[in-house]
């Protein structure tokens, strides 16, 4: 009987050690006080699964992103390789546009090259957090307020717990900076992605936990929206959530000419 409980209760270390976790993230208006769900994720042994509201699918796992397309049954996949063949392209068709730029009339070649430098280069995207000192509570939970500038200028303030308080085994600090550094690695190979990617796992990593609140700053002031953790439990997640689905087929991230 005593080898039969310590077999069970061996079985159910197991089963915790191997649950994942389940994050239920909603838009908050406080001026309405009325709540839409924003985005679920899921993540386990290291992998991420992230829906957004209208049902889009992103898969991290190991080194690479996945974008999933119900509509046409396809997948673009995100890794190193494909941000490199990418980056070339776009230098090739930066090259091609700047020898036409070159060809202009003096008036029209500064317009085109102030409208090509918008368009091409993207922009510094420096992104940095910052302790205010104070502290707060959202849904139970003791968090602390930072402060999150873009270039120099400030963007939002989240509340952060950091990740030992909250439930699941997941390493989840080990986890997000995995998923800051895929992100990093697109905007390193191509730089105009900076400026249309919020790298929201950055700041994660540099704050030491998760923002289960987050407020933007408008003209200095916060707005009256927030993004909320209404859901944060350990639970199992089946593999076959962080694979590609059967009969998808990939297609290629193309930017510039072929």
């Amino acid at each position: 009987m005593k080898r039969i409980a310590m077999f069970a209760g061996w079985l159910v270390a197991a089963h915790t050690a191997s649950a994942g976790i389940y994050i239920e993230m909603a838009n908050h208006n406080l001026t309405t006080n009325s709540t839409q769900l924003e985005q679920k994720m899921y993540i386990q042994n290291g992998s991420g699964r992230i829906v957004d509201r209208e049902g889009h699918v992103s898969l991290i796992k190991g080194d690479a992103m996945y974008i999933l397309d119900d509509s046409d049954k396809t997948y673009i996949a995100m890794d190193k390789a494909t941000m490199e063949k990418v980056a070339k392209q776009l230098n090739e068709a930066i090259a091609k546009a700047k020898e036409q730029i070159a060809k202009l009339p003096p008036e029209q070649r500064a317009q085109a090259e102030q409208m090509m430098g918008g368009a091409m280069g993207g922009g510094e995207n420096k992104v940095d957090v910052t302790d205010t000192g104070k502290s707060d509570t959202v849904e139970g939970r003791k968090c602390r307020l930072w402060d999150v500038t873009r270039n120099g200028e400030l963007d939002e303030q989240i509340c952060v717990v950091p990740y030992s308080a909250l439930p699941g085994k997941e390493d989840l600090s080990k986890v997000f900076a995995n998923f800051a550094k895929i992100y990093e690695e697109m905007t390193k190979s191509v730089p105009m992605l900076a400026g249309s990617m919020s790298n929201e796992f950055t700041a994660r990593v540099k704050a030491g936990g998760f923002p289960v609140r987050s407020r933007g700053y408008e003209n200095g002031k916060l707005i009256d929206e927030e993004t909320l953790v209404k859901v944060w439990r350990e639970e199992a997640v089946p593999a076959s959530m962080f694979e590609i689905p059967a009969g998808y087929t990939q297609k290629q991230l193309s930017m510039g000419p072929h």
